[in-house]
């Protein structure tokens, strides 16, 4: 397998970009991932997405452009911290993403290169492959990641059947489903996924896209993702290093 702790790109170790492959100024990314774990804020590391007029349109027509991730796999390497009741955890990673079966494969190390977990996870279940020692001393750590993939990735994803408003500059795509509000909000020059939501008595959480990143050969993929779980008390902040296609 591709996941062996070798095969991760230092974030210093530049990298040529090929055909069908985004990749970022990793350094710059590095650094300001430690400066944003040093500052011990809560604030937002990317640009928003500048917001345009809206027009005219349907949910079956903005659902058809929405499929920010594409088909097929890609890998993807990250940056991350992971902020759990208190514990910020610096994270590099990289993930198996296979979007028509909507499954991800994660493999986490620290700073250190010490491996952290190896996580399979699908729409509805998640396997830990392995999980260091430390970690296994704060319960439901790895859940919580597994759900922010699942969430960030893979589901729920919007639907031509969700109900559509329109405001002055942005989208919003709405349903009720198994008791939740599920929501997605839509915006941009190109429009994209700028936001998605989940709210009901037992779960309220946001996800929000940041910095599109567009390749003739890629789907738009955002460089910047941010997760906020206000009931389970974590927040995921993830930067995106390089995205390319995958043949295993």
């Amino acid at each position: 397998m591709i996941y062996a702790c070798c095969s991760f790109t230092h974030p210093l170790t530049p990298s040529r970009q090929g055909r069908g492959e985004i990749h970022i100024a990793s350094a710059s990314i590095l650094i300001s991932l430690i400066l944003f774990v040093l500052s011990g804020c809560s604030s937002i590391p990317f640009k928003k997405t500048e917001l345009v007029p809206t027009r005219p349109t349907t949910a079956k027509e903005l659902v058809s452009t929405l499929r920010s991730f594409g088909s097929g796999k890609l890998l993807i390497r990250n940056s991350a911290l992971f902020e759990f009741h208190g514990v910020k955890t610096p994270i590099e990673g990289v993930m198996k993403l296979d979007l028509d079966k909507k499954h991800a494969r994660v493999v986490a190390i620290n700073e250190m290169g010490i491996k952290l977990f190896d996580l399979s996870i699908n729409r509805t279940t998640s396997d830990p492959l392995f999980v260091i020692l430390n970690l296994k001393e704060f319960p439901g750590f790895t859940e919580a990641v597994a759900t922010s993939v699942r969430r960030i990735f893979l589901d729920p994803e919007p639907s031509q059947d969700d109900t559509l408003s329109t405001n002055s500059d942005s989208y919003l795509l709405t349903r009720r489903e198994n008791g939740k509000t599920i929501s997605f909000l839509i915006g941009g020059a190109a429009p994209g996924l700028l936001e998605k939501s989940s709210v009901s008595p037992d779960e309220s959480w946001k996800v929000s896209y940041f910095e599109y990143l567009r390749d003739s050969d890629l789907p738009p993929f955002p460089r910047g993702i941010l997760l906020d779980d206000e009931l389970a008390g974590y927040r995921l902040t993830l930067w995106l290093e390089s995205v390319e296609k995958s043949d295993e």
